[in-house]
């Protein structure tokens, strides 16, 4: 038995997202850091790193920290999950950027979001439309590794 499908066992769904991402940042060198990781293992590392930084700042955090670089990929980690919801408000969130794709250089887009101050109303629409959580992503990415249990360990 492999160490994900071990932690799939534990009672309690947070616990098992918890340990599953232990066991993934065990192959991440350092921040940011992905190359060791295959599509399915980094499909669950981008959906933790927005649910991280937008719950603890908003869709402005997310954009304006280095985990911005990773918007597109981010996107389709939830496409993969099938968060639709939650995929409409990324959608959105991306479209407020003048130019798409959403910059990789974070200086570039903190230039654009302080630019951009006239939006800041659409962006805590945004914030408050992902707190309402009407995608349960801790079971949709659940449910993702249980389908794609090969792919991980």
């Amino acid at each position: 038995m492999t160490s994900t499908e071990i932690a799939l066992l534990l009672n309690d769904d947070s616990e098992k997202i918890t340990r599953i991402g232990e066991i993934i940042g065990k192959k991440i060198p350092k921040k940011n850091n992905f190359e060791n990781l295959n599509e399915f293992e980094k499909t669950f590392i981008y959906t933790d790193i927005l649910e991280d930084n937008v719950t603890n700042g908003g869709f402005i955090q997310f954009f304006f920290s280095s985990a911005g670089q990773f918007a597109h990929e981010i996107f389709h980690a939830y496409l993969a999950i099938n968060a639709e919801k939650t995929i409409d408000i990324l959608s959105e969130a991306i479209m407020l950027f003048p130019q798409i794709p959403v910059p990789k250089d974070q200086t570039i887009r903190q230039r654009i979001l302080m630019q951009k101050e006239s939006n800041i109303d659409l962006w805590d629409e945004l914030d408050h439309r992902f707190y309402k959580y009407e995608d349960d992503i801790v079971k949709l990415t659940l449910a993702y590794v249980e389908k794609n249990i090969s792919n991980f360990d």
